[in-house]
């Protein structure tokens, strides 16, 4: 079957825009299993990568998957489609550079009453040298960031799916466990309270010098998770260093575009991708400490709770001060837009 297809393609490359329609329709009544859409699409002239329908697109605003905008990001991008997300993972950094979820009231009713179960495994549908290793994490001193969350997982098969390597990032523990694990709660709560959203959560690798485990899996910088509403056609994101720090930054998709050199939001106009909305405060479940939220442009965070922490130790300082760069970082963006 995947010959005779093949050959069809092969004929209709005159028309491929029509080819991979007949891909993305396929794969979505049963005809051909993700992966293979996949491929197949990326066979269409080798130029699907550009496209932004998703050959996944019940994951994806519109259908539309992330569009590449720094041509150095779209070498060798793999789309995987997962039970109930998807990703756009980099051979690069050995990471997903996003990975998508259509949050609901309902699968998440669904996904409450299941038991996590830690089944961490390489992604076999990728090639030797391009997948993570369990090797690569033992003893890093990281923890296997999941991106896409195992608890927003509706069933057995999507939260096996999502201990896939091809959905995690080497993360701080302190930053996994603590402010991270609040902002995911959050939204949650959140897509149960609206009843639809869409998630794009992924890593961020800012500067020359970028950390690796083993020389092969990059460690990144910052985190994000954007957050969809449909009810508003509007978005905005999570900011955060991978480092253990109690601060983020909520900014828009316009800004993040401009550091991570990707449009998340392809259907966006330039104005709604300007725009940002309010973001529920993280609600950590482990409340060693307070979360501080920060807009993106202001000089100093502002405070939320008093801090009864009678010191500042050398690590908080050091993460203060990164967070600061990031700031400046923001500020420069803004002025190169307006």
């Amino acid at each position: 079957m995947v010959q005779r297809i093949h050959f069809v393609i092969k004929h209709l490359r005159f028309c491929k825009s029509w080819a991979r329609f007949t891909v993305v329709i396929l794969s979505l009544v049963g005809g051909l299993s993700s992966s293979l859409a996949v491929d197949l699409a990326w066979d269409l002239g080798g130029k699907a990568r550009d496209e932004t329908r998703s050959a996944c697109p019940e994951f994806y605003v519109q259908g539309l998957q992330p569009r590449i905008l720094n041509p150095k990001l779209s070498q060798n991008i793999r789309l995987l489609c997962f039970s109930s997300f998807a990703v756009g993972y980099s051979p690069v950094s050995r990471t997903p550079l996003w990975s998508a979820e259509h949050l609901s009231r309902e699968s998440l009713s669904r996904a409450r009453g299941l038991k996590r179960v830690n089944a961490f495994h390489e992604e076999e549908r990728l090639a030797m040298d391009e997948r993570s290793f369990l090797t690569d994490y033992a003893r890093s001193g990281f923890d296997r960031g999941h991106m896409s969350p195992s608890a927003d997982q509706p069933t057995e098969q999507a939260q096996q799916d999502s201990f896939s390597l091809a959905n995690m990032v080497p993360q701080n523990p302190n930053n996994n466990r603590n402010l991270w694990e609040g902002i995911e709660s959050a939204t949650r709560t959140w897509a149960k309270s609206t009843g639809d959203l869409y998630i794009i959560t992924g890593p961020l690798f800012i500067g020359s010098s970028i950390e690796q485990l083993h020389e092969r899996v990059m460690v990144p910088t910052h985190l994000f998770k954007i957050i969809y509403d449909p009810t508003r056609n509007a978005a905005a994101a999570y900011l955060v260093l991978n480092k253990d720090t109690d601060e983020y930054s909520v900014i828009s998709l316009e800004e993040l575009s401009k550091i991570s050199g990707i449009d998340f939001l392809p259907m966006l106009n330039s104005t709604e991708q300007h725009a940002k909305i309010d973001l529920p405060s993280p609600t950590p479940h482990n409340s060693r400490s307070q979360t501080n939220a920060n807009s993106g442009f202001s000089q100093q965070s502002e405070r939320k709770g008093q801090d009864t922490r009678a010191s500042t130790t050398q690590q908080e300082r050091q993460t203060s001060s990164e967070f600061r760069q990031v700031e400046h970082l923001l500020k420069e963006i803004a002025r190169m837009i307006n």
